[in-house]
């Protein structure tokens, strides 16, 4: 593979992670207090809590963001470990906003976005127009990535290397494992799902790898979440836990559908690849949080005992000899 084409697709890549960065920073300047007062305020029961997830988590862009958010206030007691439950679950169909804004292509005005919010970020002289700027050119920059990525992946599918990805990613618990790695590394599943949905359309891989790889991502998703509760207390390390039990038991519930029901042979009927992915995303995510969200109980019990486990197992390691 020519070394153009490889600095390409990271340079595109870096793009997109620069973009979804300053989108962040444009919302958190403008309404980060507001995004905090709504975790802290609208979860007064489960359900509450995943529209309340949902919603912070598609205003910033960021899934992560938002359980780490959610990780730090139980932390702080300014929110219960059980009214987290809901949070994390809207947490990840908020998630699926960004797949779903890449699958319809807005790469002819992506430029412009990019030229105007630079440019009002840079000239306005009044705050909340340089706050828009940041957020109208984060939106450009991440359309401009993906554009950009589409064209250097083509080099596959032309030059024949695009069998040799998909013969490597052939096995499922491979695709699974790709999936989870290179979210874990990346640290944006936002990111990833835009790469993934980018490779799908560019034929570098197929929808069925494609579909699994989504299942690695969710997972992998979770890394920055477990991070941030290293060295917090009990209740916020049981949120933490939670996050990985509920995308972990996610994609054992969406393998076993995927392996033993039509489930991908639906998503082929929709021509456009990338919007499929996206699909998958949503699907994903939205069954995951219906199935689950009623064993809420159950998980809390769950994450109770691994918690006490580890936290057992530390004391014991800790404990000089005699």
């Amino acid at each position: 593979m020519p070394l153009k084409t490889v600095a390409g697709i990271l340079c595109a890549i870096g793009m997109f992670l620069f973009g979804i960065d300053i989108i962040g920073d444009g919302i958190s300047l403008a309404c980060g207090d507001k995004m905090k007062s709504l975790l802290a305020v609208f979860t007064k029961n489960r359900f509450t809590g995943v529209l309340t997830g949902f919603i912070v988590t598609a205003v910033i862009q960021s899934s992560s963001a938002t359980t780490v958010m959610a990780v730090n206030f139980v932390e702080n007691n300014l929110l219960s470990f059980s009214k987290s439950v809901g949070i994390i679950m809207g947490a990840n169909i908020g998630t699926t906003v960004t797949s779903l804004l890449l699958a319809v292509n807005f790469s002819h005005i992506a430029p412009l976005a990019v030229f105007f919010g630079a440019g009002l970020k840079m000239f306005s002289k009044k705050e909340k127009l340089r706050n828009t700027g940041l957020i109208i050119c984060g939106f450009g920059l991440i359309f401009v990535a993906m554009s950009s990525m589409g064209e250097y992946m083509t080099y596959f599918k032309e030059s024949g290397k695009a069998e040799a990805v998909i013969s490597v990613l052939d096995g499922k618990l491979q695709c699974i494992l790709t999936g989870f790695l290179i979210t874990a590394i990346m640290q944006s599943s936002s990111a990833t799902i835009g790469v993934l949905q980018s490779a799908a359309s560019s034929g570098l891989i197929s929808l069925q790898s494609a579909v699994f790889v989504l299942f690695g991502q969710n997972i992998g998703a979770v890394v920055p979440t477990l991070l941030s509760s290293i060295k917090c207390e009990k209740q916020a390390k049981k949120t933490a836990v939670l996050h990985l039990l509920f995308n972990v038991f996610g994609t054992a519930l969406f393998v076993f559908i995927s392996i033993f029901t039509p489930y991908i042979h639906l998503l082929e009927k929709i021509p456009d690849l990338s919007l499929a992915v996206s699909v998958s995303h949503i699907v994903f995510n939205v069954i995951s949080t219906a199935f689950l969200l009623p064993f809420g109980n159950v998980l809390e019990f769950i994450c109770e005992k691994i918690v006490d486990m580890g936290s057992k197992n530390k004391i014991t390691a800790n404990k000089p000899a005699i």
